[in-house]
């Protein structure tokens, strides 16, 4: 009876993720759209997908409810990576402000790193524009942007839930004649000591996740300044430690793992609109990343990465409906790593030219551009890209993309000892999606065909003869199939309001060539790659309540090459719920929401032999404090 009374109760601190339209930037209500009607960063023809900001929670939580990608979660706070379309981890660019933080080691982002309270907007995009898509962006990009403020306010948010889990965020604005001053802290912590199936002991016994703690911090201060009415100045100073217990595999050993990453992120940028046509815009950043690992066994590993990176970007308009842009970035990458103590660096320069043009009844729009990179003394392939969007009709609307890309080794790939190969070649990716956008009253329905391939995958493999493993370029793989999202929302009476969206994807991600002996991975499904992917959320809006109920589905996944279906991940699904109560008091407001996770009980691993929790709770209060000026 309590269990169904807590569950009745269900929650939603997700709703101040999405939930009605309220105040742009720090408001606590903001709109959500799965299908996006805004501009957004610039690419024609591509499927973008708005995804909620401005929560504690991780970027690894959030796209795993609103975006139907494939979230590889080692546990609900260890590494978590994601494979879009099929593709690796290493084929998603993650951009903050333009800035690429994949990682210079080993090309991955541990998306469980990325808080969204300090992102103001997050989108994904599918498409691998050339001026969107710097290294790395084979499978699509993930834009986490901060955006420019001029309201005074104070801003918190305080969460609680089982596993000793606790999150405080605050944070406030201040605007003062041509200055602006933001500033964000989070502090979050949790034992994750959850209870699981162990199916290691006789009876299958219920044991507790044990070495599993988690630790967050961080902060961010912004300030913009607006020394003339067609400049602005931007500073963004974003600093975060995040520490972590490691848990074992279940039956192993306990070693005592442990993981420390640090990470500081500068940006300065400055904008300068020299007349209607035409718009300057420079930006220089640095990146300084640590990650620490120590385990019982092993000598302690530092690893150590800096990122300079400059760019300059101009945007001309050259006719009423024409707009050229043109961009030259340069990046300095170091590193010291445990495989290579001695130290890494390369220079890599990128160019890209843009041109987008638009009919005079803006019902059609093209858009063609190629970016060009070169890392230390080689040339990446051009990139090319050529896109389109047509209005059919008041309802309807077709777009497209088509584009190449790249992806240059890592340092782990290239210097790594004893596995690490300089002679890998870039890998290289083509594709092509095709898409639709039915609009009709409350109801929206997009569905979505692709089809892409890569060359000269880069792997790591057993070399011949030895125990050792070694980076090679083994494969070819190609990745097609369908996409569907849609949406549907309906005021049934005056303070009664519903809503119900969701998006399902099916991808076949196949190795089409093997170029080492490997032969048993050929025509066969990428392991770790599930053909069927989605969610769907329902919302239920009265007076200040909402309620909500979602459900997240993963197909069956195969964990060798070889698609040994004795060693396939079942399937699974997890259904959460919520309640919310909203509370408005001039310009302050309120939410106030009880979340229910996993209200099933279910018993599930997204990689083997990592258990995941089962149901579990969360408390949240929101609040937003809009303040005058003196």
């Amino acid at each position: 009876m309590k269990s169904f009374v807590l569950i009745m109760l269900c929650v939603c601190s997700v709703f101040f993720l999405s939930a009605q339209e309220g105040k742009e930037d720090t408001t606590v209500l903001k709109k959500f759209e799965l299908i996006s009607q805004k501009p957004g960063n610039e690419s024609t023809g591509s499927v973008k997908i708005n995804l909620p900001s401005g929560s504690s929670h991780s970027l690894a939580d959030i796209l795993n409810q609103y975006s139907a990608l494939f979230v590889k979660y080692y546990s609900p706070v260890s590494l978590a990576t994601v494979s879009m379309r099929g593709m690796g981890a290493q084929h998603t660019a993650v951009l903050w402000n333009g800035i690429n933080l994949q990682s210079t080691m080993n090309g991955v982002m541990d998306f469980n790193l990325l808080p969204g309270f300090f992102i103001d907007q997050a989108e994904l995009h599918t498409g691998a524009n050339a001026t969107s898509s710097p290294n790395g962006a084979i499978a699509g990009a993930i834009y986490l942007d901060n955006k420019p403020v001029r309201n005074n306010t104070v801003f918190t948010e305080l969460q609680a839930g089982s596993f000793q889990a606790r999150s405080y965020a605050a944070g406030v604005t201040y605007d003062i004649r041509r200055w602006t001053f933001r500033s964000r802290a989070l502090y979050k912590e949790s034992a994750n000591d959850f209870e699981y199936v162990d199916y290691f002991k006789p009876g299958k016994p219920l044991e507790k996740l044990e070495h599993s703690r988690f630790r967050q911090y961080g902060g961010m201060q912004e300030i913009w300044f607006r020394p003339a009415k067609r400049h602005q100045l931007y500073l963004n100073a974003w600093g975060q430690a995040t520490e972590r217990q490691l848990p074992p595999v279940m039956g192993a050993a306990l070693f005592h793992e442990r993981q420390d990453d640090y990470s500081q992120r500068i940006l300065l940028q400055h904008e300068w609109k020299v007349n209607a046509a035409l718009a300057v815009k420079n930006k220089a950043a640095y990146i300084d990343e640590r990650l620490n690992y120590f385990n019982d066994n092993l000598a302690p590993a530092y690893n150590h990465s800096r990122t300079t990176f400059a760019e300059s970007e101009l945007k001309y308009r050259a006719a009423e409906r024409v707009v050229i842009s043109a961009s030259l970035n340069y990046t300095l990458q170091q590193a010291v790593a445990d495989g290579y103590k001695d130290g890494r660096q390369r220079h890599i320069w990128s160019q890209c030219t843009r041109i987008d043009w638009k009919s005079r009844n803006e019902r059609l729009k093209l858009s063609l551009a190629n970016r060009q990179l070169i890392a230390g003394r080689h040339m990446a392939p051009s990139s090319p890209d050529f896109g389109f969007e047509y209005q059919v009709g008041k309802k309807l609307k077709l777009k497209g993309n088509a584009a190449y890309s790249f992806r240059i080794p890592t340092f782990n790939d290239l210097y790594w000892i004893g596995g690490g190969n300089p002679n890998l070649l870039p890998e290289k990716g083509r594709k092509a999606e095709l898409s639709l956008e039915f609009r009709h009253k409350e109801l929206k329905v997009s569905p979505t065909v692709f089809y892409q391939q890569v060359s000269n995958w880069i792997i790591w493999m057993p070399d011949t003869g030895s125990s050792l493993w070694r980076a090679v370029n083994a494969r070819q793989v190609k990745s097609r199939g369908l996409e569907l999202a849609a949406e549907y929302a309906k005021t049934i009476l005056k303070h009664h309001s519903f809503k119900v969206f969701g998006r399902y994807q099916f991808v076949q991600s196949i190795n089409t060539k093997v170029y080492d002996r490997d032969s048993t991975a050929l025509g066969k499904q990428l392991f770790y790659t599930p053909v069927h992917t989605g969610f769907v959320q329902l919302r239920y809006t009265y007076k200040r309540f909402q309620f909500w109920l979602g459900s997240v589905y993963t197909g069956s996944r195969f964990t060798t090459s070889d698609n040994d279906r004795d060693y396939m991940m079942p399937a699974y699904r997890i259904m959460n719920a919520g309640i919310a109560y909203m509370y408005a008091y001039k310009k302050h407001e309120a939410v106030l929401g009880f979340l229910v996770n996993n209200i099933g009980n279910t018993t599930y691993q997204v990689i083997e032999n990592r258990p995941m929790p089962m149901r579990n709770y969360q408390v949240t209060l929101k609040i937003n404090i809009h303040y005058e000026k003196n």
